[in-house]
């Protein structure tokens, strides 16, 4: 059971300390009013660009996810966030994210392209294009902290997320798991009902205000203790961690 124990221990330093920075910048939950203005505008105009209209809204999408983890990348370094970090923010990791997204996108398009006919295949409910795309999702889970933690070329920036997972895949998903299921829970019933109108719906209803800002501050503290986690994880191997324990004790 040295894992469960190794989990524990990670964990007692890294959920304060998440939480600290959380509340301490708390300015960062009115982001995502910010980024839902931003897109709202841009798929109001974006049939202005015609054929481009892919690319515009992949580099705007880009920018938003570029801003708001150089906000987050600063507050685990530096336990504070500026105005200027927010200006800043758009063009940091626009680059690296827009190629990832680009190559993603071109992945799934040859997949299904060439292997359209075995993919549809069904398993019970779960068709099996639905299952590669799970698998996906948990090998490039950890991307994102990635993105500003590591300064790795395209390729490597994939290769190196499959072998993070592969070593610290319960370290990383045990509370990873948990926090998914907080939000969802909190921010579930929004969530879907924006997938089944299509669109961005909330209500003016202060319940609704409080609900969207619990969610909110729920999402900058995930993300924050993301951060926090795969800094530990990335630098060193359970082994180590719990020598460093067993040395300091």
């Amino acid at each position: 059971m040295n894992f469960l124990k190794d989990i524990i221990q990670t964990n007692k330093s890294i959920v304060p300390k998440a939480f600290y920075l959380a509340l301490k910048n708390w300015q960062i939950i009115f982001t995502g009013l910010v980024y839902s203005i931003i897109s709202i505008l841009l798929f109001r105009i974006v049939f202005v660009f015609w054929i481009l209209a892919g690319i515009v809204v992949t580099l705007v999408v880009s920018a938003l996810f570029s801003n708001y983890l150089y906000l987050v990348e600063n507050i685990i370094r530096y336990g504070k966030i500026t105005l200027d970090d927010f200006k800043k923010g758009f063009t940091v990791y626009i680059r690296k994210i827009y190629g990832i997204v680009v190559v993603i996108w071109l992945v799934n398009y040859a997949v299904s392209l060439l292997l359209s006919p075995i993919l549809n295949i069904k398993i019970g409910f779960v068709s099996l294009w639905m299952l590669v795309q799970g698998v996906g999702f948990i090998l490039l889970n950890p991307l994102p902290e990635m993105i500003y933690q590591k300064e790795y070329a395209l390729g490597e920036s994939f290769s190196y997320a499959f072998s993070f997972i592969k070593e610290n895949w319960i370290d990383w998903f045990v509370p990873n798991i948990i926090l998914g299921l907080l939000f969802y829970s909190i921010m579930g019933r929004t969530i879907i009902f924006n997938m089944l109108m299509g669109g961005i719906g909330f209500s003016l209803s202060s319940g609704s205000f409080i609900m969207y800002f619990a969610g909110q501050l729920l999402l900058s503290y995930t993300m924050i203790y993301r951060g926090l986690l795969f800094d530990i994880l990335s630098m060193t191997t359970r082994r180590k961690r719990m020598f460093m324990r067993n040395v300091y004790k």
